[in-house]
Formats: C-alpha cells, sequence, structure tokens
C-alpha cells in the first residue's frame, strides 16, 4: 500500500484537523477499494487522510479521527443502515467513535441521511452538497456528546419528509445532554418540501434547528446552550403547508414549558433568511428571551406577510427529527 505524507491540502481548515505533521493520505481507490475498508484498516490511524477518487462511491461508519475528502465533487449514493427511512452517507455509530472526524467535498445524492451521528463531538462537515435529504446532517448528543460540531459552507438543495424530517442541519439531543459549542455557519439551505401525500402530518420542518426532544417515554431532552447559528442563507417553503409547514430555523422544546427552558445562551444572528413563510419558529414563545436572536434578515415573505402560516407552525407539534 502506498502511503504519501499530506501536503498542500486546498480545503480551509483540513489541516488543522488532520493532527499531526507525520499524518499520512491514504488513496480510495489505490491503497483501499473502500472507503469502509480503509477507516477499518489498522493501518490507518486518528489524523489520517482518506483521500476519495471514486466518481460514484458508498459511504462508511466513521470510528477514527480522520478527514474523508472527497475528490473533484465525488458522488456518495448509499451506505450504513440508519432506520426504515434509509440510510446514511456516513455515520457516527456513537459513544464517541468518530470524534474528531472532517468530512469534506462530497455531493450526496439522494442519501436519506448524509451524515448522521449517534454521538460524537468535534466533527466537521464542510464543503458538501447535499441534494433530496430526509436530514441532511444528524447530530444526536445521546447524553454525553454532541459538542463541538463545525458545520459550514454546505450546500443542502432539495429537502423531503417521510412522518418526520424534511430538515436540513439538526443539532440536539433526547438523553439529557448537554449540547455546547456548535457552529453553524456559512450553509446554503434551499428547497421546496417534498412532501408524501401519504405523510402523517400535523409537525414542522426547519431548515436548521437546535432541539431539545421529549417525545416519547423516558427522554430527558438536553440543556442546548451556547451554540452558534450565524451568516446561514436558508429559504425553506412547503407547497402542503396544510400537512407539514416549514421553518427557515427553529428552536424546539417539545414540552412547550415556559417554566423551565433549557435551550438558552445560544445565538441564531445575521442570517439571511428571505422568502421563508415563517423565517424563525420558537417552541416556548419565552426562549426569544434566553437566546441572542437579531439581524437576521427576513426581508419579503416574513411573518408579517404570511401570519396565517406562522400561526399554524405554532400549533404543530414542532419539528418531528429522526433518531
Amino acid at each position: 500500500m502506498r502511503q504519501g505524507r499530506l501536503f498542500g491540502m486546498s480545503i480551509a481548515g483540513v489541516l488543522l484537523l488532520a493532527g499531526s505533521a507525520g499524518a499520512a493520505e491514504w488513496r480510495v481507490p489505490g491503497d483501499f477499494p473502500t472507503i469502509q475498508a480503509a477507516i477499518d484498516s489498522s493501518s490507518v490511524v486518528d489524523g489520517d487522510t482518506i483521500s476519495v477518487r471514486h466518481r460514484v462511491c458508498t459511504g462508511a461508519t466513521v470510528t477514527k479521527a480522520v478527514v474523508v475528502h472527497g475528490q473533484h465533487r465525488v458522488v456518495i449514493s448509499n451506505g450504513p443502515v440508519v432506520g426504515p427511512l434509509g440510510n446514511a452517507g456516513f455515520l457516527f455509530p456513537g459513544e464517541g467513535k468518530g470524534s474528531g472526524a472532517t468530512i469534506t467535498g462530497f455531493t450526496f445524492d439522494k442519501v436519506a441521511f448524509p451524515v448522521f451521528s449517534r454521538g460524537a463531538d468535534e466533527v466537521s462537515v464542510t464543503g458538501n452538497s447535499m441534494r433530496w435529504s430526509i436530514q441532511a446532517v444528524t447530530n444526536w448528543a445521546n447524553g454525553r456528546w454532541g459538542n463541538g460540531w463545525h458545520i459550514s459552507h454546505n450546500e443542502i438543495l432539495g429537502l423531503r419528509t417521510s412522518c418526520g424530517g424534511g430538515i436540513g442541519i439538526l443539532v440536539g439531543d433526547y438523553a439529557g445532554g448537554t449540547v455546547t459549542d456548535n457552529e453553524i455557519a456559512h450553509n446554503r439551505v434551499g428547497s421546496w418540501l417534498q412532501v408524501p401525500q401519504t405523510d402523517c402530518g400535523g409537525y414542522n420542518a426547519p431548515g436548521i434547528v437546535l432541539f431539545a426532544d421529549f417525545r416519547y417515554p423516558g427522554d430527558k431532552g438536553a440543556v442546548i446552550q451556547g451554540n452558534r447559528v450565524f451568516k446561514n442563507r436558508v429559504l425553506v417553503s412547503s407547497r402542503t403547508p396544510s400537512l407539514v409547514t416549514a421553518s427557515a430555523l427553529e428552536l424546539s422544546d417539545t414540552r412547550n414549558l415556559a417554566a423551565e427552558l433549557v435551550i438558552q445562551e445560544d445565538d441564531l444572528v445575521y442570517n439571511d433568511l428571505r422568502g421563508s413563510a415563517v423565517p424563525i419558529e420558537i417552541t416556548p414563545d419565552e426562549l426569544e428571551t434566553m437566546n441572542r436572536i437579531e439581524h437576521n434578515y427576513t426581508g419579503p415573505g416574513g411573518p408579517h406577510r404570511d401570519r396565517a402560516l406562522a400561526a399554524q407552525a405554532r400549533e404543530t407539534a414542532g419539528a418531528s427529527p429522526v433518531r
């Protein structure tokens, strides 16, 4: 197998995330036939880069702090199973596995869950294109993880629902964790929400959401604090708002309890939300006083233009993400 040194990588931040100066670069194909074979190899260690040059390939379960870099817009068309609704492109299986990894330079074509985590820290998802996802980037903390993610400069075009989902970027928890220090910046999320006629309906599908989940028996939600959502361009609308509404940004505690606010000290600032019928959805409303929500550009299509849709969004059960 060939082992080359990392020199001159062009993606911003990759060298910093790749580890020591002695980190190795591995090629797919070449050194390994698949991304999964590279990650599973004992020769590939934390800090290494896996450079992917297949035109179309399958994703992988990420268990190491590696940089997985798609050269020349490699298309990911399949990957590990998440559940009955579909597969991930890259799956972080939980218990911190894959913490410190970077996913960059890929196109995900109709993959249900392009990047899906059940518990990892300090993951970087940058410079990817995601088309017709159910949830494009999903960061569940699972009690003790989910911190320090950097999600930036991704293009999320087209979102679809399946009795849930329709979400561009989700950061949240249901297992009682404290979710902090995540940065969501400079992403473009644009979609006419694709809702099948058979969808269950009765929920909201946000472009970007910070989510404390108490939906099911035994759920403990989360404290979601000190996260930053800034300078994103988010334009989402639902063609069937009577079934599923859509909002650009959402803060949501599914209990809707004004007396116990667990989403606090987060920044939602300088986002361009023009054209979204419901630019910002907050549940409960009192969260607005506990978080910095300012300097967001709504423009035409904001809540003053369509109060009926805004009211309808508030009457739903909030976002319904897939776990």
